[in-house]
């Protein structure tokens, strides 16, 4: 019984009554919004995920230039980082 108490509370919190007041005034303003947008819930989450898979299909589509980018950003940084470690490295030795 104390599981499920500690449950209710984490997901209604300390007031259900007023968690549960707040769920419904949110769902009758959403549901009014929709209305007069003229959208349903299938058409809104339908929506969410075509815009995800979007997004993840444009990154997919970049990922070789990105990889290339950051491939000739390490090539040019090494040609000055590297030397200049070295010879600290070098200079660091011989105190």
């Amino acid at each position: 019984m104390a599981e499920n108490d500690s449950l209710k509370s984490r997901i209604l919190g300390r007031n259900a009554g007023g968690a549960i007041l707040k769920l419904v005034v949110a769902s009758i303003i959403v549901g009014a919004v929709f209305s007069f947008f003229g959208l349903s819930p299938r058409a809104f989450w339908s929506g969410i995920f075509s815009g995800a898979r979007d997004v993840i299909a444009a990154i997919g589509d970049n990922v070789g230039e990105v990889f290339m980018t950051l491939g000739a950003y390490l090539l040019i940084g090494a040609a000055v980082v590297v030397p200049i470690w070295i010879v600290a490295r070098l200079l660091a030795r011989r105190k």
